[in-house]
């Protein structure tokens, strides 16, 4: 991988300059032009990928390098759409310009998940590469899935996996949209929460009034809506939600308070949720549910005006744990809302569709292989097993089709990445890392099936 270090960078440099928001007015033809792009590089690696228009209008780019009689598949997946970068401000650089600072890379996607895109691309040139000496490395077939809505929910793909499920028949399904639990150590994701977000939205009056002439009396939307978020959690800062309340813990491996503080980027004086009660991060962003208030509707600071506020709208995220369903857990919040809304507001809550967590089973060959290539390639023992307080429709609904195959959790996004932030950045060593780890994968599947191949007695 490291003869690919100079392509990494100069097609990642590239990719990330396209500002793919998906759903975002003024930005289709950056999203069309990040599309093409990377139909036109999986094509120059040999991959005969065509663009599909979804359901959700996002495009997904996929394609299979046939397998030759008797070998396997493999899916490579990612996706090119990223993040909004509106407020340019918290940047140190462009979000749209791929900038090296202190060994790392920024700029948005470097890391989720325009770097997956990448590592993938850089992965198939080394592979025909081996392949020129070792024509059996060719044999087993590649399949790759690169999605162009997946940070905004992700419909069109699962509408397009529904509606066509060949395009995404694979044995072994490997996921690249996530990380290691800390750079250096080579892990593979056991488990990932669900979503079961909901937009609240309270009114109070029919239009904005005075402050002077009203305030006191009129009843505030913004204050209200203020009201019920702060029911949510109790003064601990943990889930008040009844139905959401657990007392869950997380078993596996996790970073201890001070590392999370410290990757969080927690000021200096503040509490780490839980810490006091003897709670590890992981309890909080794995085992249970948690709720974070991720957007608001009101009037800027800079805007105010002295006028009591008439609407106030919040987006409420509710990511769910394995073990508890989503759409129970929507159920909870939606009641708790609708009974703590003050003055008799009108509140509307506005359902989003649900996600259900994630359990992956790493018992099978294929990923115990994979985590063997993991170690190899960081040059250590054994490959960590965590969970991931992230969520990733997709793979529910990959094995819901195909529940033979074998799945995959692993990537470049390591804790210190920053990814959904400013100045998110990548470590091109843990590209190269993670590249080497799959090329060893598609290798060792080539190998391990060729020999089973010419061990089978013919007719």
């Amino acid at each position: 991988m490291a003869a690919q270090a100079d392509f990494v960078k100069s097609a990642l440099t590239e990719l990330v300059s396209f500002r793919s928001v998906h759903s975002t007015p003024g930005l289709e033809q950056d999203n069309a032009a990040a599309a093409a792009w990377v139909v036109d590089a999986f094509r120059e690696v040999g991959v005969p990928v065509e663009p599909h228009v979804t359901a959700d209008g996002s495009t997904a780019v996929i394609g299979l390098r046939e397998p030759a009689p008797g070998r396997p598949t493999v899916l490579l997946y990612s996706h090119y759409d990223v993040q909004p970068a509106t407020d340019t401000t918290n940047w140190t650089s462009s979000p749209w310009e791929l900038t090296e600072r202190d060994g790392r890379w920024y700029g948005r996607g470097a890391a989720d998940c325009k770097g997956h895109v990448v590592m993938h691309l850089a992965v198939l040139r080394a592979l025909n590469i081996l392949a020129a000496d070792r024509p059996e490395l060719s044999e087993i077939g590649v399949r790759v899935v690169v999605e162009g809505s997946e940070e905004r929910g992700g419909y069109g793909l699962e509408d397009l996996l529904d509606t066509h499920p060949e395009l995404f028949a694979a044995d072994v399904f490997l996921i690249a949209d996530s990380g290691n639990d800390a750079p250096g150590v080579p892990s593979l994701g056991t488990a990932l929460r669900g979503t079961a977000s909901v937009t609240v939205t309270v009114e109070t009056l029919d239009q904005p009034v005075h402050s002077g002439q009203y305030g006191g009396a009129a009843p505030d939307a913004l204050l209200s809506l203020i009201r019920v978020l702060s029911t949510l959690h109790d003064d601990d800062g943990l889930v008040a939600v009844e139905g959401l309340v657990s007392d869950a813990r997380w078993e596996g491996r996790g970073p201890d308070a001070r590392t999370f503080r410290r990757d969080a980027g927690v000021l200096d004086g503040v509490d780490v949720i839980g810490e006091a009660q003897g709670l590890s991060p992981n309890d909080l962003t794995v085992a249970r549910p948690s709720i974070t208030v991720t957007g608001l509707d009101a009037l800027p600071v800079a805007d105010a005006v002295n006028a009591v506020v008439a609407r106030a709208a919040a987006h409420v995220s509710l990511r769910v744990p394995p073990g508890t369903d989503a759409v129970e857990a929507q159920d909870a919040l939606v009641r708790h809302i609708e009974s703590h809304v003050p003055n008799h507001a009108r509140v509307t809550v506005d359902r989003e569709s649900t996600a259900s967590p994630f359990v992956a089973d790493t018992s099978g060959p294929a990923l115990a292989r994979l985590s063997d290539a993991l170690a190899d390639a960081y040059g250590v023992s054994e490959t960590a097993r965590i969970g991931s307080g992230g969520s990733i429709p997709l793979c529910n609904s990959l094995l819901g089709h195909y529940p033979d195959a074998e799945l995959g959790l692993f990537g470049i996004e390591e804790p210190t990445c920053r990814i959904h932030s400013a100045d998110e950045s990548v470590s091109p060593d843990e590209i190269s890392a993670i590249g080497a780890a799959e090329l060893l994968f598609l290798a060792r599947t080539a190998v391990q099936t060729e020999a089973r191949a010419a061990a089978e007695p013919t007719a």
